[in-house]
């Protein structure tokens, strides 16, 4: 099912073609004032459909377009059915609209897979600053483990509340999984830590998390296979875990 914010998205192009119902268009302009993304998007729209206005130069109506302008003017009835007669021209000209348009959508999808990519590569970069100055921090405590040919540390930073996860020999998720790391409390609840990703290139994944609450009210971290996105509770047996 599509989110709120997909459906936004999808009405953006519309929208930059003033062809969006009323109630559509207040529900849209009420949530741009909000999302940074949506009017990023708005605007590359809005830029291709201002090249297109000036992708084909302008022209003089054919003859027949402007007799039958003539007749609905006067008041004569139009007939039920019209038969098209577009020249090479014309033909032409529809084309280019199409490709253009092709060509604009196909850059702005290209622009969003960059900037994914980006921020990918700067939360990765983040992650491994912070897991160096973890390991200068004389208050981490590293906590080694070995779990089904598995193995790597464990980083606890109590003092800021970080939890940092070095890990060799991580198999590739299954298809359509993801792993998801969960913070375990004294009761035995799971908490949701986000991600392990396997570096690309490397037998090794890294992730750090800030925990929601004070570290001391966790007792361990364990990590489970789940569908792509998350899980709000683990639903698969755990592939490795670390007591604190």
């Amino acid at each position: 099912m599509a989110t709120d914010h997909e459906t936004y998205r999808e009405n953006l192009a519309s929208y930059a073609l003033e062809a969006l119902g009323h109630e559509d268009i207040e529900a849209l302009e009420d949530h741009l004032r909000t999302c940074d993304e949506c009017r990023a998007d708005l605007k590359a729209y809005r830029n291709i459909k201002a090249g297109l206005l000036f992708a084909v130069p302008a022209k003089m109506p054919p003859t027949s377009v402007r007799r039958r302008l003539h007749r609905q003017l006067a008041g004569k009835p139009r007939p039920l059915f019209q038969k098209l007669n577009w020249s090479w021209n014309q033909a032409l000209t529809a084309g280019a609209f199409v490709l253009l348009i092709g060509l604009g959508l196909g850059s702005i999808a290209q622009v969003r897979q960059l900037q994914q990519q980006q921020a990918e590569l700067e939360d990765h970069n983040q992650s491994t600053q912070t897991l160096v100055s973890m390991l200068a921090y004389p208050n981490t405590r590293a906590v080694r483990f070995e779990q089904n040919g598995i193995a790597g540390s464990a980083l606890i930073d109590k003092d800021r509340g970080l939890l940092g996860l070095f890990v060799w020999h991580l198999p590739p998720a299954p298809a359509g999984k993801t792993y998801q790391v969960w913070l375990i409390d004294a009761s035995g609840d799971r908490t949701s830590g986000g991600f392990l990703l396997s570096e690309a290139g490397y037998a090794f994944a890294t992730t750090v998390i800030q925990t929601p609450r004070s570290l001391a009210d966790f007792k361990g971290v364990g990590v489970t296979a789940e569908p792509l996105g998350g899980s709000p509770a683990p639903t698969s047996p755990r592939i490795f875990g670390v007591d604190f």
